[in-house]
């Protein structure tokens, strides 16, 4: 019914539209053609509107991102000048630029030591003996063994710098240089350091296994000088490589050869090669060292080492070399009573050696073997040269940790020592001016436990049994007569900082 409406709805319009007059339509017809044209103009201004809005989005979108990345570096330049501040527990406290080129580094650490002599036995003494043996005898005393602080920096990456005074008495310079990294392979440092020779030596005092350095260490190793190394680590096939080589002035510290000059002219050279061959388990270390000093004088001036074993002898033409025990006593005799006064020496020393460390947790086990061959250069009969001296001599240890590591740790430690002194021949020749002097044998074991409490303190304590022959070099020594042993004790704190 409603279909039917519409469709005679549509009849009736579609006639009247047939019978309306012609000029009707023509007019409906421009009607219609105006408004199609309105609509078209208002539409090219609307389009015309809208790429002018977009184009306006563009600019702006464009400007937003420029301040964007202006406001993104000016960011990034002051995170880069900003300095960062923090403390590594056991190496310090640290001021450090945000890009990582430059650090300056504040540290130190002291140790503190009580030391346990065994009782002098001054009625066993003879009577040429008993002046000297109570004068040598040291009592059992608390003593700061080492008081360092570190100041230590790098500057654009590639430079570094460290600074390492001693205040445990008179205040001195022990360590102070430079370096340049080219490299990991290439690296030179001058100044006041440690020439690359020995395992022992070259192991920071804050780092050893027991509360002193090896005897064989001190005596044949070389101690702070001032010169230059070049040094780097490199890869044979998948191995490591360290090698070192350094060539110093021999006079000792900056304190021991005044202003820092060479006193006597003799340069002296010193190298390093380490190996860490791949192993199935643990991790293995092999050393190589060579060294070759002059210990003659010079216009009435000659080398020194640092840690006092071999020293010009004032007054003449040439050293003494006198190998000194943890403690600080001599084990070639002060002179004093019957004991010698160390061996007379003049002219070139040559020393070679080897070392080793295996690490294969819990245990780690260290090794080091030094031969040195000394001239004694117009030391005889009517200026004569006598045979060379012979020093030789290493040590051995076996650690176990009972639990954990240097973070955290109990470690349980014992090193087996010996040095000998001689000459080359069957029969050992003295020096004509030296009536004492003769062969030298130590044995020395040392039994250690330490604990590490945190990163930043150890306790220690070291016992040490120490035999000497001749006996007469140690009289008055910890419990010590002709040929008996020495006992003594080490109960060491360290603070790091």
């Amino acid at each position: 019914m409603a279909q039917r409406r519409w469709w005679v709805r549509g009849v009736v319009l579609g006639s009247a539209l047939l019978l309306a007059p012609v000029g009707a339509w023509a007019d409906k017809l421009t009607e219609i053609e105006q408004a199609f044209e309105a609509q078209q103009q208002s539409l090219q201004q609307l389009q015309q509107e809208m790429n002018r809005l977009r184009q306006d989005r563009t600019a702006q979108q464009t400007d937003t991102d420029r301040r964007v990345m202006e406001v993104e570096k000016k960011a990034a330049e002051a995170a880069a000048s900003s300095l960062l501040t923090g403390y590594d527990p056991g190496k310090g406290f640290y001021l450090k630029s945000a890009d990582g080129q430059f650090r300056l580094n504040l540290g130190g650490y002291l140790q503190t030591w009580m030391q346990v002599e065994g009782s002098r036995k001054e009625e066993d003494y003879s009577a040429a003996d008993k002046v000297a043996g109570i004068a040598r005898h040291n009592p059992s005393t608390f003593r700061e063994r080492r008081v360092r602080l570190l100041v230590t920096g790098q500057l654009f990456n590639d430079f570094n710098f460290h600074i390492q005074p001693d205040i445990t008495g008179a205040a001195r310079l022990e360590e102070g240089w430079g370096s340049y990294t080219y490299a990991p392979w290439a690296k030179v440092v001058v100044g006041q350091h440690k020439p690359r020779f020995g395992l022992e030596m070259l192991t920071s005092s804050s780092d050893l296994d027991f509360a002193e350095r090896a005897v064989i260490s001190r005596a044949l190793s070389p101690e702070q000088q001032l010169g230059a190394t070049v040094e780097g680590t490199l890869k044979l096939a998948t191995m490591p490589v360290y090698y070192g080589a350094s060539i110093y002035n021999g006079c000792g510290r900056i304190d021991q050869c005044p202003g820092g000059i060479d006193n006597d002219g003799d340069k002296a050279f010193a190298g390093r090669l380490t190996l860490s061959p791949p192993m199935p388990f643990g991790n293995l270390t092999i050393g190589l060292n060579a060294d070759h000093r002059t210990f003659r004088m010079v216009n009435g001036k000659g080398a020194t080492e640092a840690n006092g074993v071999t020293t010009p002898v004032t007054g003449t033409s040439f050293h003494r070399f006198d190998p000194i025990q943890a403690t600080g006593w001599k084990l070639g005799g002060d002179g004093a009573g019957t004991s010698q006064n160390g061996f007379l020496i003049n002219g070139n020393r040559v020393t070679g050696g080897g070392d080793l460390v295996f690490d294969f947790y819990p245990f780690i086990i260290k090794g080091e073997y030094a031969y040195a061959s000394q001239e004694r250069d117009a030391l005889g009969a009517g200026g004569s040269n006598l045979d060379n001296l012979i020093m030789q001599g290493g040590y051995g240890s076996i650690g176990y940790w009972i639990f954990g590591n240097k973070r955290s740790g109990l470690l349980a430690i014992g090193r087996y020592e010996h040095l000998r002194v001689d000459d080359n021949t069957g029969t050992y020749t003295a020096p004509a001016s030296a009536t004492k002097e003769r062969p030298m044998e130590m044995r020395s074991g040392t039994l250690g436990l330490n604990w590490y409490v945190n990163p930043s303190v150890r306790l220690r304590a070291n016992y040490l049994l120490t035999d000497v022959r001749p006996g007469r070099n140690t009289i008055g020594v910890s419990n010590s007569t002709h040929g008996e042993l020495v006992h003594e004790g080490i109960a060491e704190v360290q603070i790091q900082f």
